[in-house]
């Protein structure tokens, strides 16, 4: 069991503050918010403090690629296509050649452990990875304990042959995946298995309807990258006659709901087309502003009655795996774009960063409440730049707290990180490695 006692605000969601309150979690489930006599409880509970502090829902980073973490502060002076040839794609031809050509591996751990690392440490509890299926790097999430969506990447046309398996043997990986990896632990499941085809013009309409055939026999979420560019606009037109969703549509794939990644350049119909089938839409608006997309009409989504998450995408468009700014980009962006401050609101974002990200990967997970996931956040309060004379907590913590702030993380009922230290793993040992493996790939 794990007691925390005196919190001075308990952010159950958006919309719901508590003050000076507990909160019981036992196993991997809230167990009671109220007022609770630790003498009653079991001995051996772990008890933290949560006064001076905000104890909050897990953050969850709906669109990721782990691998990028080996990847930070390179080129930005490139769009999306040429940023992919000049960065992505070098790394992932060596560490593809290294796999297939010599049988070394652990570098997937690695930029798993660096990438989980830092979501931890900036309150994340739950992600989802679009990124290359080698040994080990699902494995590390188990490491850390942290909760994690694997979507791995599905592609057949666009990308360089070189970088590309066959289909055949493509199919093969995506099953093995779901046999390995969907729904583990299966006692209490912190890893669970989205398909991830890269976006509609990287895959034919037969590998479309294949990946939609099986996620509707395992049940499974699906996440792809939709109308980030208008360039990708302009290809699917020219390949289908169509805008990205309402192809999507048209071959019978938004039969039932899927994540689309970024949605900037979505047309009118398109954004209420996502609205009637339940697309989520995952908002990335740092790696939109770096790679130059554009914004994202998270404003007209939310009229329509869209579902919106919020997302940091790689570490190499952004270059940071950071809830906060990510909130804070996200509504400081939509207020410019419309030069409107009311048409995003501190409380929008943050629930596009809880409770959206929860609904997104299919968990019983985003807000405080009894019965639910145990993924929670406790954010120390106390330094000056979270000064203030209000009991506004929820703007306080979008457009002044940091990553820093956060002090302890529990997720699936475990303490994953206290007083600001890992418990679960060696950080400084996985540092070291990450360096020394990772210069074969500089």
């Amino acid at each position: 069991m794990i007691l925390v006692r005196g919190v001075s605000y308990l952010v159950r969601d958006a919309d719901r503050v508590e003050r000076d309150v507990d909160v019981l979690i036992d196993g991997a489930r809230i167990a009671r918010i109220g007022s609770i006599d630790a003498r009653r409880l079991a001995p051996g509970t772990t008890v933290l403090d949560g006064q001076g502090r905000a104890l909050v829902p897990g953050f969850v980073n709906a669109h990721t690629h782990l691998y990028q973490s080996m990847l930070k502060g390179r080129r930005d002076d490139l769009s999306l296509v040429d940023w992919c040839d000049a960065v992505t794609f070098p790394f992932v031809r060596r560490v593809l050649d290294d796999a297939w050509h010599h049988g070394r591996q652990e570098v997937g751990r690695l930029w798993s452990m660096l990438a989980t690392i830092e979501m931890v440490r900036s309150g994340i509890t739950t992600f989802v990875d679009m990124d290359m299926n080698l040994d080990g790097v699902i494995a590390a999430w188990l490491e850390v304990g942290i909760r994690g969506v694997a979507a791995m990447t599905l592609v057949d046309q666009w990308v360089p042959e070189d970088v590309m398996v066959s289909l055949n043997e493509t199919k093969d990986d995506t099953v093995r995946l779901i046999e390995t990896w969907h729904q583990v632990p299966k006692e209490s499941p912190l890893v669970t298995v989205f398909l991830g085809p890269s976006a509609p013009f990287t895959c034919s309409e037969g590998l479309l309807r294949w990946i939609r055939e099986r996620a509707d026999e395992h049940d499974l979420g699906i996440q792809t990258h939709v109308s980030e560019t208008a360039w990708e606009v302009e290809q699917s037109v020219s390949l289908t006659g169509r805008t990205p969703l309402d192809y999507l549509e048209s071959i019978g794939f938004l039969a039932s709901p899927i994540t689309a990644a970024h949605g900037v350049h979505l047309t009118e119909g398109e954004i209420e087309l996502a609205a009637r089938r339940g697309v989520a839409v995952i908002y990335n608006p740092k790696s939109n502003m770096k790679l130059g997309s554009g914004i994202a009409p998270i404003g007209a989504l939310r009229r329509a009655g869209a579902a919106i998450a919020l997302g940091t995408d790689g570490a190499a468009s952004n270059d940071l795996l950071d809830p906060f700014e990510e909130m804070r980009c996200a509504a400081m962006l939509q207020k410019v774009a419309a030069q409107d401050p009311t048409v995003l609101g501190a409380r929008d974002v943050f629930r596009f960063a809880t409770e959206g990200g929860a609904k997104a990967c299919r968990l019983d997970s985003g807000t405080i409440d009894e019965g639910r996931l145990a993924d929670v956040v406790l954010i120390d309060l106390g330094g000056a730049h979270l000064f203030r004379l209000t009991d506004e907590i929820v703007p306080a913590l979008v457009y002044c707290a940091r990553a820093g702030d956060v002090e302890t993380v529990v997720i699936n009922g475990r303490v994953v990180m206290k007083d600001r230290m890992m418990v679960t793993i060696d950080e400084r040992a996985v540092l070291a490695e990450a360096k020394r493996v990772g210069e074969r790939y500089a």
